[in-house]
């Protein structure tokens, strides 16, 4: 499982990007439960000074996938496909908002969760419920080698071992033609002809 975001990091997160606006104050974090507090302020209304909806749809989408990210590998990350918000009541300026996000689907793929935002006096403001994709995490030369040369034949494994012994090549002498210094360039042509000998004697034997 990847890193556990807590209450400092996600206000460090918050603050990196366009969430800041909210001034969100992070309470709790855990596996399966997020909690906020956002002080509405005149710059977070619409008219009537009440919290504009948009403010409350950036809360929910931050929590929830603050949310998912405390919940897949290290590595991986997420996007938002799908969020449905229900307004119940306003919340006026000059009184702060609680947010709470509990889980209602947590899977390998996607997962989905609802944000309860409530008032001080505990009157329900909005319910938002959102479905976040999992971006699976880039996988290492190491983990795609198997499965690029498994299920071939000797001979296939290597032709195609020579294929990328001159692609190693071709990259080499591009390195070289860019290097400024003439013995780092030597060298990166002697390495090029290596690549390219190997990849002759993978030939002869494919």
């Amino acid at each position: 499982m990847g890193r556990m975001y807590d209450v400092k990091q996600l206000t460090q997160v918050a603050n990196a990007m366009f969430p800041k606006v909210l001034g969100m104050q992070f309470k709790e974090a855990t596996k399966d439960r997020l909690v906020a507090e956002v002080m509405v302020t005149d710059d977070l209304c619409t008219t009537g000074r009440a919290m504009h909806g948009g403010a409350i749809m950036t809360l929910a989408d931050f929590m929830g996938a603050s949310c998912t990210m405390n919940n897949v590998p290290a590595g991986a990350g997420t996007t938002t496909i799908e969020s449905k918000t229900n307004f119940v009541s306003t919340a006026p300026a000059g009184q702060k908002v609680i947010a709470t996000t509990e889980p209602v689907h947590k899977g390998k793929r996607t997962q989905v969760w609802r944000t309860t935002v409530t008032r001080e006096d505990g009157k329900l403001v909005a319910i938002v419920t959102q479905t976040q994709m999992v971006l699976e995490a880039p996988r290492s030369a190491q983990e795609l080698l198997p499965e690029l040369f498994g299920g071939k034949s000797l001979a296939e494994q290597k032709a195609l071992l020579a294929q990328l012994e001159r692609s190693g090549a071709a990259l080499y002498r591009a390195f070289a033609a860019q290097e400024t210094n003439e013995e780092h360039k030597k060298a990166l042509l002697r390495a090029a002809e290596k690549e390219e000998e190997n990849a002759v004697t993978l030939e002869e034997q494919a």
